[in-house]
């Protein structure tokens, strides 16, 4: 990726959008770009964090360690970075991130966005506001919804998570099995197949393979309400 399209993605961010010439032509100088393949590692739990890594093309998923298996926490779309907020306040990853697809991803040096942010007080606040969005709120759902058994309204909520947030369209092709479903929302893979088959059956949504549509996103956002 030349310096001119990272320079058009650093001006359209939400990070970088209040950065000054100045600060730009400073993050290309030391920014790189690395493309990976289908299910590659990004980084391993354990890992110490040196880069702020924004997603340019495809999707990654986040996996945490439970027990002898991976769960996994969320899965990245496009053009948001991976793991804020905790690549501020932690030294090493405690998850690891692996591609659903051919990634592209631009690496900006740890050490230079906590300057920037230093001098920019704009660039801190949105960072804060992002990682509130996009994690901690986030995770509270996850929490929230643990504490209930409900298989119908914790994947009503994670069907329309995978709309409105990920995909960002109400027809879109799985990138992650019955199983990984089944780890996102605590309920076994047979409970995941019986609920979409029910779902499909009742006409909230519409299945084709591995290409779910959204037919009625009111009756999920119903059902995610007792998630």
């Amino acid at each position: 990726m030349n310096n001119e399209a990272k320079v058009q993605i650093l001006q359209k961010n939400w990070l970088f959008s209040q950065l000054s010439p100045q600060e730009i032509d400073e993050i290309l100088l030391k920014t790189t770009t690395v493309e990976y393949r289908r299910k590659e590692t990004i980084f391993k739990k354990g890992e110490f964090i040196s880069h702020l890594v924004l997603l340019l093309e495809g999707y990654l998923k986040i996996e945490v360690d439970q027990g002898e298996k991976n769960f996994i926490f969320d899965i990245i779309p496009p053009l948001h970075y991976v793991g804020l907020p905790l690549v501020f306040s932690s030294e090493k990853y405690i998850f690891s991130a692996v591609s659903l697809t051919d990634t592209t991803l631009l690496y900006v040096p740890m050490d230079l966005v906590k300057k920037i942010m230093g001098e920019n007080g704009q660039v801190a606040i949105k960072a804060i506001e992002y990682s509130n969005e996009t994690f901690t709120f986030t995770l509270f759902e996850k929490l929230k919804s643990s504490a209930l058994n409900n298989v119908r309204g914790r994947l009503a909520k994670l069907l329309l998570h995978f709309s409105s947030v990920v995909f960002k369209n109400s027809t879109f092709t799985l990138l992650i099995g019955r199983n990984e479903i089944a780890q996102m929302i605590g309920f076994s893979r047979e409970n995941v197949i019986r609920t979409l088959s029910e779902f499909n059956t009742e006409g909230i949504i519409r299945i084709g393979g591995k290409t779910i549509e959204i037919v009625d996103p009111v009756k999920l956002d119903e059902l995610g309400k007792y998630s």
